[in-house]
């Protein structure tokens, strides 16, 4: 591990100007808890029994030493989520709010995708998320990690928050996790503290203020801010905060923070600190945009549900629908809010993409592997860990098959992908770009 000594700044603003002290800055230099996430649609496949649970979230739980994540193929199926305890919060504080059925959610910064996954386990029902990333990298690797926890309510954009301005009062809840500092990452990502400088703090508080301009106008009346960031400094967190407040439009919302938090400046938002929660850092704070909280109005969809291929079974409250990328299924709550966005999104993931035409008709496209929900007359191979990983890789070997065909592989009885078995071989139809390329002993 590199041996790079915390930012004597860094050192200096903490004894300054914080409610840490000396506890943070010896913990920062301490070994990193190793934590995941169960996938709550896919327990049944991961055995907990032994795992030390995570007390702020249903689904979370400590893990002794960190394993290979690359090589177990359950979480390529999406079992569960390697993330930082403290972002877990988000699926218990969603759950604390006063949210109608049918919610709609904007997460602005939302790669790699933790947070929004937690949110979307606690959502009431007919809820859709409307997850964003600038980066358009980043963004493909939220659209795969979504693409992997199996469901249909969400909508992946790649935009600046300016590309929000236009909307007005259209959501339910708005969280930012703002980029940031990175001060909370000290313990668990040493690069992060030679990427940090004197005035790091300033310059990302500047951008913060900017992102949030363009969008507290897009929450509703009633709706809910949840400003986080992974940083400890002032500037980014309880000044932002003051600065929401000032003109009287929102007001601080009380809920039932973990008891281990410590409150912030002046009561402003909480914090998860290393060496007082088993986790990195964290700040959190929800505000309520002053006013009632009106549902939002369902749109009449029209003539969207098309005949399913391979015999594919879906909930009345899913339509589906034919692009030229392919045929998606959706919740009818991510189309009623396509159809209310006036402002020219860049959506690259809608719902769940389900298949891809060709030539000689619809092809299963791998996300229809990873959505436990869903029944289609596609019969199933199950693979040892082994050949899971050696599909995972990309490679193909013998397998058992009926006839030819497409076939769902599966480990643990959890899809992973779809072959083409032509007889004496098959064509491996997992996606190039997530391939595994570390080699298997």
């Amino acid at each position: 591990m590199l041996n790079i000594p915390l930012p004597e700044a860094f050192i200096d603003s903490i004894r300054a100007n914080s409610p840490f002290g000396e506890q943070l800055i010896h913990a920062l230099d301490q070994p990193s808890p190793i934590s995941i996430r169960i996938n709550p649609l896919k327990s049944s496949a991961k055995d907990t029994s032994a795992m030390r649970p995570v007390s702020w979230c249903t689904m979370g739980y400590y893990l002794e030493e960190r394993p290979s994540f690359t090589l177990d193929p359950s979480y390529h199926a999406g079992v569960y989520y390697a993330q930082e305890a403290a972002s877990m919060v988000l699926s218990d504080l969603i759950k604390h709010l006063d949210l109608p059925e049918g919610t709609r959610v904007l997460d602005l910064c939302a790669a790699p995708g933790g947070k929004t996954s937690a949110m979307l386990d606690a959502l009431p029902s007919n809820s859709v998320v409307l997850a964003n990333e600038i980066n358009r990298h980043r963004s493909n690797i939220l659209a795969e990690n979504i693409g992997k926890w199996g469901v249909y309510n969400i909508l992946i954009s790649n935009d600046s928050p300016e590309a929000f301005s236009d909307l007005v009062d259209c959501f339910d809840v708005v969280l930012v996790d703002a980029p940031c500092s990175g001060e909370g990452m000290f313990r668990k990502d040493k690069n992060a503290r030679s990427e940090w400088k004197p005035d790091s703090p300033a310059f990302c508080a500047a951008r913060q203020t900017e992102i949030l301009s363009h969008v507290v106008q897009s929450l509703k009346p009633g709706g809910y801010l949840i400003y986080s960031t992974c940083t400890f400094n002032q500037l980014e967190n309880e000044d932002q905060i003051t600065h929401v407040l000032a003109d009287g439009s929102f007001e601080l919302v009380s809920w039932d923070v973990p008891s281990a938090c410590v409150a912030g400046r002046n009561n402003l938002g909480d914090y998860f600190l290393p060496g007082v929660t088993d986790s990195e850092g964290l700040y959190i704070a929800v505000l309520r945009k002053k006013g009632t909280l009106i549902p939002s109005e369902e749109y009449e969809l029209g003539p969207v549900s098309k005949d399913a291929p391979f015999g594919i079974i879906h909930s009345e409250n899913h339509v589906l629908i034919e692009e030229r990328t392919g045929m998606h299924l959706l919740c009818k709550g991510a189309i009623s809010l396509l159809k209310s966005i006036d402002s020219p999104l860049r959506i690259i993931k809608k719902g769940v993409k389900i298949a891809e035409q060709s030539p000689k008709g619809w092809i299963p496209y791998h996300e229809l592997a990873l959505i436990p929900s869903v029944s289609s007359n596609i019969k199933a191979i199950e693979l040892n860990e082994r050949e899971a990983l050696q599909y995972l890789r990309g490679e193909t070997f013998p397998v058992q098959a009926q006839e030819s065909g497409f076939y769902m592989v599966t480990y643990n009885q959890m899809g992973i992908g779809f072959v083409k078995h032509l007889g004496n071989r098959f064509n491996n139809l997992y996606p190039k770009e997530w391939r595994i390329r570390m080699q298997l002993s």
